[in-house]
């Protein structure tokens, strides 16, 4: 039986982990033969693609890459991850959709990373050092910021624990949100968190209108100009956290902040799943499943979140439109299900009425997939491939939105 696979967390730093029981650590005797250092470009390659989970209290500190000291021994293994593309994470394949929160690193900063291992990981002069960086909102102080009235108390012993977290939002009046962003109070027991929307709270936690998830790194969930999120007035916000249990009790209670549209909004933002016929899945079968959404009325696709728990090795969406073309969304590989964020497209992709999108994903129910919590077995597949984030015109009525005494305030558009 495999009942230790729960255990595992984000393939990228479990391999890291690996990478280093077969690796010695950069020596503090190498000799110097690069003039690139930690103090100058290497600190501002890690604040920008590793220090959300490589840092202190966050859900990888403990291996913390914030200071030359902690980051030095790591070096060797740190260079094999980033060649290897395991580090930072990011399952979409180079070429399938272009996103703009694409965590990958480019040519030059890995050719910078390598030169810095491989000349001896020097330090620098202090006088490089940039600014600490620090958790805070990417946007300013938002218009509505939502808090639990009580902390999540987080029981000891292994594995996960799944709480739910209501939010009322409180709201007069409705409001078109531009964005939402969460900020965990204790980013070192969080996992992930989906978030719903309710007309008011109710006893499920996970009813209502999917808007978003969070994952560890993921940016603010932002609409494209013109599109946001219609929030009735009194409606509640609730979420579905998931929890990393310790041998210490812990408690969490993070924010959930909303931002106000700024602009006029004329598409509404809506998040469809696309789900499979039911099919049943043989003990150790490695089988594709098709699913198919039809998109009835002309819209844009903001965004596509592969979704596959655990069986998935590969997702494929392609938008096939009614005059003949073909648009592949995203190719996702080596696709893990404790690391499944969002990916937002640069532009939003037009999707004219009568568009189908259909999503491929190869499914591996054989002792290869580590994902797997326990051994293959004969099982029924039925979740959704993919959910698709999608901006239609609105049917809502118009409510007008909240204005911000600075501007400065306003979530910037990418």
């Amino acid at each position: 039986m495999r009942h230790n696979r729960h255990r595992i967390r984000f393939f990228f730093f479990a391999s890291l982990l690996l990478c280093l029981l077969f690796s010695l650590p950069a020596s503090s005797h190498d000799p110097i033969t690069t003039s690139v250092t930690f103090n100058k470009e290497i600190v501002r390659i890690l604040q920008r693609s590793c220090l959300d989970c490589h840092s202190p209290g966050k859900i990888k500190g403990d291996i913390s890459l914030t200071s030359f000291e902690e980051a030095r021994p790591w070096a060797k293994a740190i260079k094999e991850e980033v060649l290897e593309k395991r580090m930072p994470p990011f399952q979409a394949v180079k070429g399938y959709g272009e996103f703009h929160n694409a965590y990958l690193l480019s040519q030059r900063e890995i050719e910078l990373l390598v030169s810095w291992v491989e000349g001896g990981a020097p330090r620098g002069e202090a006088k490089d050092l940039p600014k600490e960086v620090t958790a805070n909102w990417s946007f300013g102080t938002p218009q509505l910021n939502l808090q639990p009235e009580q902390p999540t108390q987080i029981p000891t012993g292994e594995g996960d624990y799944i709480a739910c977290v209501k939010l009322p939002t409180k709201l007069k009046q409705a409001q078109w949100a531009n964005a939402i962003e969460f900020l965990p109070s204790n980013a070192q027991a969080v996992l992930a968190a989906e978030i719903f929307l309710q007309k008011q709270c109710g006893q499920n936690c996970a009813t209502g209108e999917k808007i978003g998830e969070w994952v560890p790194g993921q940016d603010a969930i932002q609409f494209p100009e013109g599109s946001g999120l219609y929030l009735p007035a009194n409606s509640c916000l609730t979420m579905k956290i998931r929890y990393q249990k310790s041998e210490q009790e812990a408690q969490e209670r993070g924010n959930l902040g909303i931002y106000f549209a700024f602009e006029d909004i004329a598409f509404q933002a809506q998040r469809v799943a696309i789900k499979p016929i039911p099919k049943l899945i043989a003990a150790g079968a490695k089988t594709p499943i098709n699913a198919v959404y039809l998109v009835r009325e002309t819209a844009e696709a903001v965004a596509i979140r592969p979704l596959l728990f655990p069986f998935a090795s590969s997702v494929e969406a392609t938008a096939l439109r009614p005059d003949g073309t073909a648009e592949v969304l995203i190719v996702a590989q080596s696709y893990r299900y404790d690391w499944q964020p969002s990916y937002f497209f640069k532009q939003p992709v037009k999707l004219p009425a009568g568009t189908r999108i259909e999503v491929i994903a190869h499914l591996d129910n054989s002792d290869n997939n580590r994902n797997l919590q326990d051994d293959p077995r004969a099982r029924k597949f039925s979740e959704p491939l993919a959910e698709l984030t999608l901006a239609k015109v609105k049917t809502v009525p118009t409510s007008p939105a909240t204005k911000a005494t600075a501007q400065s305030d306003a979530p910037h558009k990418h």
